[in-house]
């Protein structure tokens, strides 16, 4: 017999095992013998043997020696509906292939997620799926927390080549396996998400944590990886998010000009929204308006209030009374601002709203965004675009 005709041979029995099993609590009771079973018979034939053990690289540096799991891994096929024969093929043309796909997965808190958004090539945002919490398929994946009802999840793809190494084989050095893209790229996307999420949405959002997660019909691979972002207040609520504005807005942000000018009024923006005192909320809001439209107004505090307020009011106004409305509430933030700043206190006499506010500087910094970088402020003043 064969190494192929053996290893038939095996899955075919694995099949008729499980066509015998109907319910779930008797498919967990075979499945750990099962598998064992299964790999030690295929660890003793030739398509197999090589790869009993290997060292499987995850991407970005990371790798882990692996005994062969291939009961395991066979069993998975079966239940997905491949033939025997499939099951062999798949194994061959893994180990031709040698490179492994990837996702980053990260718990976006602050919004809530209906329905999956493309953002760009190899970067979604998917609803909440039962998949992320499977502590059966995936027993490291209870470490999510609680998160609040309805949290979309923010899933970047990467590429690793190799995937992996024979521990006979010393030809592979760290150095020639690739990411794509790479963990500093992804995290540029990340930032780039939760910048456009504070603009397209009323609310904040954090992305405290990141699992790496492999594709399961696949032999070499290892996930569970957790990464944890520093320490931020989480949102105190998730609000719901339109798809087509946050893409509109994420794919505007890769391309605006000044952009870490940009960045940081956005980051103010988004850390007034963790705040509750309205202190707290008022300084953060006020530095945001100030480092947006004051771009290029050099260092003179002349009239600083005058030209926010009157900035805003030509930038996002669309009539004379309009234009009147975003002036007085800009102005009253701004002044709001500075008794936070110098008093340490919110004004109580004829206090500004600053949940109006905030929807202003947010309208404010998505309107610079989506034009592609900051105005001619002369000429917008004179009436000009």
């Amino acid at each position: 017999m064969t190494s192929k005709d053996a290893a038939i041979a095996i899955f075919e029995g694995l099949t008729v095992e499980l066509a015998e099993i109907h319910r779930g609590k008797h498919f967990t009771q075979w499945h750990g013998e099962a598998a064992r079973r299964a790999d030690r018979i295929l660890r003793e034939t030739p398509t197999f043997r090589d790869y009993a053990t290997t060292r499987v690289y995850s991407g970005d540096g990371m790798s882990a020696k692996i005994d062969g799991r291939f009961g395991e891994w066979a069993i998975g096929r079966l239940v997905d509906k491949l033939k025997p024969e499939d099951v062999i093929a798949a194994f061959n043309g893994e180990v031709a292939r040698n490179s492994a796909q990837y996702e980053e997965v990260s718990p976006a808190i602050g919004i809530v997620v209906d329905k999956e958004i493309a953002l760009t090539s190899g970067v979604r945002l998917v609803p909440h799926l039962p998949l992320f919490e499977d502590i059966t398929g995936y027993g490291h994946r209870y470490q999510w927390g609680m998160m609040p009802e309805g949290t979309g999840f923010l899933v970047q793809s990467y590429k690793v080549t190799p995937a992996f190494a024979r521990l006979s084989d010393n030809s592979t050095d760290e150095g020639d396996i690739t990411t794509t893209p790479d963990r500093e790229a992804r995290e540029v996307v990340k930032e780039r998400f939760r910048r456009a999420c504070l603009l397209a949405s009323p609310g904040g959002l954090e992305l405290p944590i990141s699992v790496i997660m492999a594709d399961r019909r696949a032999l070499f691979q290892v996930d569970g990886t957790i990464t944890s972002r520093p320490y931020a207040p989480r949102p105190h609520v998730s609000v719901p998010i339109d798809a087509e504005r946050l893409a509109k807005i994420f794919n505007a942000l890769d391309k605006v000009a000044d952009r870490d000018v940009v960045q940081r009024a956005i980051d103010r923006l988004g850390r007034s929204r963790l705040f509750l005192d309205p202190v707290d909320r008022a300084l953060d809001l006020g530095m945001a308006a100030e480092i947006i439209l004051m771009h290029d107004a050099g260092s003179s505090n002349a009239e600083i209030t005058y030209k926010i307020a009157s900035r805003a009011a030509w930038l996002i106004g669309t009539d004379a009374d309009d234009r009147t409305a975003v002036f007085e509430l800009m102005r009253d933030l701004y002044t709001a601002r500075s008794t936070a700043v110098h008093t340490g206190k919110f004004p109580k006499k004829e206090p500004v709203d600053l949940d109006a506010a905030d929807r202003l500087v947010a309208g404010t910094l998505r309107a610079i965004v989506e034009r592609g970088g900051f105005p001619d402020w002369k000429r917008l003043a004179l009436g000009g675009e």
